[in-house]
């Protein structure tokens, strides 16, 4: 699996600066993006749920998925870095984990 980032207007090379911004996060955390993306997922679906106490994330999901959150704002900080402040998008998730 590899990251793909999606963020308007963004040259490849841009794109590609963003990837290693997040990458290097989740090699300072010493575990795969899988992980992170796995945590991720549980946090999305708890919320689509509308928060139900019985599948609330785990502990490990839950920082797992706050992994992904700080890659994915590395990605944006590191691929938007030549850009304007007001031309940055917020924080959105624009990080994905494809085949």
């Amino acid at each position: 699996m590899k990251l793909r980032l999606e963020i308007k207007g963004a040259s490849p090379a841009e794109q590609q600066r963003g990837i290693s911004a997040a990458d290097a996060v989740f090699v300072a955390t010493g575990i795969s993006a899988e992980r992170p993306a796995d945590g991720m997922f549980a946090l999305e679906g708890w919320y689509d749920a509308s928060f139900p106490e019985r599948s609330e994330p785990t502990a490990d999901e839950d920082r797992a998925a706050s992994f992904w959150m700080d890659a994915n704002k590395a990605a944006i900080a590191a691929c938007c870095a030549d850009r304007p402040a007001d031309a940055v998008p917020e924080n959105y998730l624009f990080l994905e984990l494809v085949d």
